[in-house]
C-alpha cells in the first residue's frame, strides 16, 4: 500500500503544497503519514519509519536552523519519504538545508493555509483506497495469470462481485495519455458512489488502466452496448481520452479468465495498431501472438529475422525496414508501397530482394511471406506495446 510522492501532489489539499527542495525525491513511495514534533529535541527519529511522509510546524526547531538540519538529516537516515512544513516558523528554509535535501534527493514541501488534519486525512485516505483496489487488483492477476481450477476461478470472481452473474463481457481501458494511478481510482470512486449502478457489474484497477466487467443473466448483446455506454457515462469516461479492448461474450463465471484476457489482449492490439477500439473477435494473428510477447523463443524468432534489416539499414540508410513494415500493412501491395514511399516499383521489388538474401533462405514466396509477417508483428508487439506483461 503506498503512493509516490509526485501521485500524493494530485490530491485535494496536498495541491496547494509548494515543493522547495528534492525535486529529483518525488518518485519516492508513501506508506504512512506521521508528524514530528518533540522527536527534534528528544532525538528519537527511530520512531519514523520508511515511506513515511512527514509534516511538521518545527515549532520547537523555531529560530534554531542548525536543529531543522540536523532533524532533516535524521529523517533521511530512517528513509522517510518528505518532509511537509506547515508556514508557522518557517515560510522557507536557508540554502545549506535545500541543497542537502537536493542531493539527498530528499523532497521539501512548505504549505501555508491547508490544515494539517486535513493534509494527513487526505493522504492516508488515498492509502485505505489504494489498499482496498490492490486487493481486488491482485484477485484479477491471479485469475489473468494463474493456472487455477475453475471452481477457484469463480470463487474469486465471487470475491470480486458476489451479485456477477453467468454472460459476461469484459472491456480494458487505458488513458491514451496515462499519467499517474490517480485518474484510474477516481474512475473507481465516481462509480461506487453512484447509486444507480448496476450490481451485476464491477470496475476494478488492473495494471495501468481499468478493468469494467459487465454480467447479464441472459446473453442479450443489445444489452450489453446499452450498459456499456452507461456505464462509462456514470463514471465519467469518455472514449476518445482511452484505448479500448472488448472481449467477446462468455457464458460461465468459471471461465471468467477467458473475457479478462480477450479484453487485454485486443486492448494490446488495438495500442499496437493505433487504434482507439478493438473486438478481440477481430484481431487476427494478434490472438497468437500477444501472449507470446514475453517467450524468449518468439523473441529470438523475431530478432533473428528483424536484427539484419535494421543494421543493414543503419549502415546503409537502406530504408528496408521501412519498406517491408509498410508492404505488409498494405496486403504486399508494391504498387501502393511505391506510391506511398515515392519510390519507384523497380526499387520495392529490389529492396524485397535485399531482405530476402539478408534473412533468407525461403523455401518459396509463401514461406518468405508469413515469416516475414510474423515476426514484424512480434517485433511490432513488443517494441511499440507500452506494457510489456502479459
Amino acid at each position: 500500500m503506498s503512493i509516490r510522492i509526485r501521485e500524493a501532489l494530485l490530491l485535494d489539499y496536498a495541491k496547494e503544497m509548494k515543493l522547495i527542495a528534492g525535486v529529483d525525491g518525488l518518485d519516492n513511495l508513501i506508506t504512512t503519514v506521521g508528524i514530528l514534533d518533540h522527536e527534534i529535541i528528544e532525538k528519537q527519529f527511530d520512531v519514523f519509519q520508511k515511506g513515511e511522509f512527514v509534516i511538521s510546524t518545527l515549532s520547537v526547531a523555531r529560530d534554531n536552523d542548525n536543529l531543522v538540519f540536523f532533524a532533516v538529516k535524521e529523517l533521511i537516515k530512517e528513509k522517510v519519504a518528505g518532509l511537509a512544513i506547515k508556514s508557522i516558523y518557517y515560510t522557507d528554509l536557508p540554502q545549506y538545508i535545500k541543497d542537502y535535501a537536493n542531493e539527498q534527493k530528499f523532497p521539501i514541501f512548505i504549505f501555508h493555509s491547508i490544515f494539517i488534519e486535513n493534509l494527513i486525512r487526505t493522504i492516508s485516505s488515498s492509502l485505505q483506497s489504494r489498499l482496498f483496489h490492490e486487493v481486488f487488483e491482485a484477485k484479477l492477476e491471479a485469475i489473468f495469470k494463474g493456472m487455477l481450477s475453475k471452481h477457484l476461478v469463480k470463487q474469486l470472481a465471487y470475491e470480486l462481485n458476489s451479485n456477477f452473474l453467468d454472460f459476461q463481457q469484459v472491456i480494458y481501458c487505458k488513458e491514451k495519455i496515462y499519467v499517474s494511478d490517480n485518474n484510474i481510482f477516481d474512475l473507481i470512486e465516481r462509480y461506487l458512489r453512484n447509486k444507480t449502478h448496476s450490481k451485476h457489474h464491477g470496475v476494478y484497477k488492473f495494471r495501468t488502466g481499468i478493468i469494467i466487467i459487465m454480467t447479464f443473466k441472459t446473453n442479450i448483446n443489445s444489452q450489453i452496448d446499452i450498459d456499456f455506454n452507461h456505464l462509462l457515462a456514470q463514471i465519467g469516461l469518455d472514449k476518445e481520452d482511452y484505448i479500448i479492448g472488448k472481449s467477446q461474450t462468455n457464458h460461465s463465471l468459471e471461465n471468467i479468465n477467458i473475457p479478462i484476457k480477450e479484453s487485454y489482449y485486443a486492448y494490446k492490439t488495438a495500442e499496437i495498431t493505433n487504434k482507439n477500439m478493438q473486438d478481440y473477435s477481430l484481431i487476427g494473428i494478434y490472438r497468437l501472438l500477444i501472449p507470446l510477447m514475453n517467450d524468449p523463443w518468439a523473441t529470438r524468432y523475431s530478432k533473428s529475422i528483424i536484427e539484419p534489416i535494421l543494421n543493414y539499414d543503419s549502415q546503409f540508410d537502406a530504408h528496408l525496414y521501412e519498406t517491408i513494415e509498410l508492404y505488409f500493412r498494405l496486403g504486399c501491395n508494391t504498387k501502393l508501397t511505391s506510391e506511398k514511399l515515392f519510390q519507384h516499383r523497380n526499387t520495392i521489388l529490389y529492396r524485397l530482394k535485399k531482405v530476402k538474401e539478408l534473412v533468407g533462405p525461403f523455401i518459396n514466396e509463401q514461406d518468405f511471406t508469413e515469416q516475414l509477417s510474423i515476426a514484424l508483428k512480434i517485433h511490432e508487439s513488443i517494441y511499440q506495446s507500452s506494457e510489456y506483461s502479459t
